[in-house]
C-alpha cells in the first residue's frame, strides 16, 4: 500500500500509522481507518452514512454517531486541525466531511496518477416486455446514473445517452456517441418480465477495443420492485467501481422498506418530470400515497416539496404562492428530519430560497450542498443556472448548464436551459442554435417554442418570434407565461392594440396563483413605467414566482438605471449594481 504525504504528515495505509516529521503519533485503529477513508476520497464530500457502511458495516447502529464523533476529534487532535478553521478536514453541517488539503502518494506500490477522467455512457435500460411507459425502468436508469456519478467524481464522468435504435443502426449510433462524447465505456442493460419473474441484464462495453469487459444477469421474483432496483443499482455500481477505479466505494442511497411506497414514489417522479399542471397534481397524489404506505420515506417528502414549490409558480400556477411555500417548507423539513444528506432536498430548499425567500446566498449554499452530495444531479445544475442568471453571473450560468450537458448531452431540457443562459449572456446566435436543437429533440415541449420566440424577438425577427410563441400557446393553451410573452412580443413589434388585448384577457382570467410579475413584463414591453412598477411591487409583496423574471427579461433593460428599479432590486435582496 502507498504512503500518503500531506503537509508534514505521512500516513501508512497498510500499518494504519500516522507520522509527523518522522515522529509516530498515537492514533487508534478506528480513527485511523476513518482517516484512510477521508484521504482516499480527498476533495469529495463523504457522508456519515458512507463512513458507517465502509468502517462500521451495515449491521452496526449502536453508538455509531458517538463513535464517529470520537474518531473525528482524535484525528483533529493529531493533525492539530481546529474544527472552526480547518486546514485538513472540513465539516459540512448535516452532511458529512471532506479532506481538503493537497496530498501526494509515494512508495513502490503506489498507483500511477490518473492522466484523465474515465468517461462512461449509460444507455437507458431497455424494457423487453413491451410496456410503453415503464416507470420502473426509468427509475432504475435514473438510480444507476445517480449511483455511478457518486463513485469518484474527480476521475469518473457519467453521461446519459439516448435510446438506441434496433438492429444494425445501433453500432452506427454507438460510434457517433463515442466520437461526440469521448466515451471510454458504455453501460447497457435490459429488463424482461414474465408472470412472476424478472430478469435484468447489464453489460459494460470497452469502446476502445469493442469488447464486453463485464456482464451480469440478475434473476428475481417480480413481487418486490424496490428490492430489485436497490440491489441491482448497488451491485452494478460496486462492480464498476472495482473494475474501473479500484479502491473507491459506492455510497448507498436510503430507500423505504415498503415496496408499495416505492412503487408510488417512482410513479410520482415519473409524472413530476412532465412538469405540467395536470402531471404535477397527479405527482402529489402518488407521493402522498407513498407516504401513506411509509411515513418515514424521506425522498417522498422531498418530492412532495418539489410539487408544492412548482404549484405556486407562474409556470404551473395551481396554488397561491404563500400557501405553496408553507406546504413545501413543511414537507421539506420532514425530509431533512429523516435524512439530512438527501441531495434532492437541498436542491429544492435552494429553489425555495431563490424563488420565494430572496435569500440568494442561502440558495447558492444549498445548491453547492446538493451537488456535493450528488455531483451529477441535473436538476440542481439547471436550477443553479437560473440562480446565477438572477444574480447577474451569466457565465457561471452557462458553465452550470454545460456541466449538466456532460451528464445528459442529448436532453431537450438541458439544450433549452443552455440556450436560455446563452441568451442572457448576449450570445443570441448560439442561443438560437441550442433552442432549435431542443425543439428537434422534443417538438411538443411548449417552453422550447416559447424561448425560441423570445430569442427571435430580441433579434427583431418579430414575425418569426410571434409565430413560435403562438405555437407554444397551441401546445399549452392555459400557460400564463406564454400569453404574457406573446403580449410582450406584440408590444415590441409596435402592435400596442394587440398587446393590450392579450394583457386584458390575461388579467381577466382567474388564476389560483399570483401572475403580477407577468403583468409587469408586458407593461415594461409597452414602455409604461407607472403600472410596471406598481405590478413589480405587488409581485414582490405577494411572492409572484419567480421574481427574477424581472431581472432576467430583456423588457426591463430600459429601466435599469431608474432609481425605482434600483429600489426594487434592493427590496428583493439584489444589489443595485447588479447591472
Amino acid at each position: 500500500m502507498p504512503l500518503i504525504h500531506f503537509a508534514d504528515f505521512e500516513f501508512d495505509e497498510e500499518a494504519l500509522q500516522l507520522r509527523r516529521s518522522g515522529e509516530l503519533l498515537r492514533l487508534q485503529r478506528q480513527p485511523a481507518r476513518v482517516l484512510t477513508f477521508l484521504l482516499n476520497h480527498r476533495g469529495a464530500l463523504v457522508t456519515r452514512e458512507q463512513i458507517r457502511l465502509a468502517i462500521w458495516g451495515n449491521d452496526t447502529f449502536v453508538d455509531f454517531d458517538q463513535g464517529l464523533n470520537f474518531c473525528i476529534r482524535q484525528i483533529r487532535i493529531n493533525l492539530r486541525d481546529p474544527a472552526e478553521k480547518p486546514v485538513f478536514i472540513e465539516t459540512l453541517p448535516r452532511l458529512g466531511y471532506r479532506f481538503v488539503a493537497p496530498i501526494e502518494n509515494r512508495g513502490e506500490t503506489s498507483a500511477a496518477p490518473r492522466e484523465k477522467r474515465i468517461r462512461i455512457g449509460l444507455i437507458p435500460i431497455e424494457d423487453l416486455s413491451g410496456q410503453a411507459e415503464n416507470y420502473f425502468v426509468q427509475g432504475l436508469t435514473e438510480d444507476m446514473l445517480s449511483a455511478l456519478s457518486r463513485i469518484d467524481p474527480q476521475h469518473l464522468r457519467v453521461s446519459s445517452g439516448p435510446r438506441l435504435p434496433p438492429g444494425a443502426q445501433q453500432s452506427e449510433q454507438i460510434q457517433q456517441l463515442t466520437r461526440h462524447l469521448g466515451l471510454d465505456y458504455l453501460l447497457r442493460g435490459n429488463v424482461r418480465r414474465s408472470y412472476d419473474r424478472i430478469r435484468i441484464v447489464a453489460q459494460l462495453h470497452d469502446l476502445n477495443d469493442r469488447s464486453i469487459l463485464w456482464s451480469e444477469t440478475y434473476d428475481f421474483k417480480s413481487a418486490d420492485l424496490l428490492a430489485i432496483q436497490e440491489e441491482v443499482t448497488q451491485r452494478v455500481s460496486n462492480s464498476l467501481a472495482l473494475q474501473l477505479l479500484p479502491g473507491t466505494s459506492v455510497g448507498a442511497r436510503r430507500y423505504t422498506g415498503s415496496p408499495a411506497a416505492y412503487d408510488a414514489y417512482l410513479r410520482g417522479r415519473y409524472f413530476w418530470h412532465k412538469m405540467t399542471p395536470e402531471a404535477i397534481t397527479l405527482s402529489t397524489i402518488y407521493f402522498e400515497e407513498a407516504l401513506n404506505n411509509d411515513p418515514s420515506f424521506a425522498p417522498a417528502y422531498a418530492g412532495l416539496a418539489d410539487c408544492y414549490a412548482q404549484m405556486g409558480s407562474v409556470r404551473v400556477g395551481t396554488m397561491p404562492p404563500l400557501e405553496a411555500l408553507g406546504l413545501a417548507r413543511s414537507s421539506l423539513q420532514k425530509a431533512f428530519d429523516l435524512d439530512a444528506t438527501l441531495a434532492e432536498a437541498h436542491c429544492t430548499l435552494a429553489l425555495l430560497k431563490s424563488w420565494y425567500e430572496y435569500d440568494w446566498s442561502g440558495a447558492e449554499r444549498e445548491f453547492q450542498a446538493a451537488l456535493a452530495l450528488q455531483p451529477g444531479l441535473v436538476t440542481a445544475l439547471l436550477w443553479q443556472s437560473l440562480y446565477f442568471l438572477a444574480v447577474g453571473r451569466n457565465q457561471d450560468a452557462v458553465a452550470s448548464v454545460q456541466r449538466a450537458r456532460e451528464v445528459e448531452p442529448l436532453s431537450s431540457i438541458v439544450s433549452l436551459y443552455l440556450g436560455v443562459a446563452q441568451h442572457a449572456a448576449g450570445q443570441y446566435d448560439l442561443a438560437l442554435r441550442q433552442i432549435r436543437q431542443s425543439i428537434e429533440l422534443d417538438p411538443n415541449y411548449y417552453r422550447s417554442h416559447m424561448f425560441m420566440g423570445r430569442n427571435l424577438c430580441w433579434l427583431h425577427r418579430f414575425d418569426e418570434g410571434i409565430h413560435s410563441l403562438q405555437r407554444a400557446l397551441e401546445l399549452a393553451p392555459q400557460a400564463a407565461d406564454v400569453a404574457a410573452m406573446l403580449a410582450a412580443a406584440y408590444a415590441g413589434k409596435g402592435d400596442r392594440k394587440r398587446a393590450l388585448e392579450l394583457l386584458k384577457k390575461l388579467q381577466s382570467t382567474p388564476k389560483p396563483t399570483e401572475p403580477s410579475v407577468l403583468f409587469a413584463l408586458v407593461y415594461a414591453a409597452l414602455g409604461e413605467d407607472a403600472p410596471m412598477f406598481k405590478w413589480l411591487d405587488q409581485a414582490r409583496d405577494r411572492k409572484s414566482v419567480p421574481i427574477y423574471i424581472a431581472t432576467m427579461s430583456d423588457e426591463f433593460r430600459p429601466f435599469r438605471s431608474d432609481p425605482r428599479y434600483q429600489t426594487f432590486l434592493a427590496s428583493v435582496g439584489l444589489p443595485a449594481t447588479l447591472f
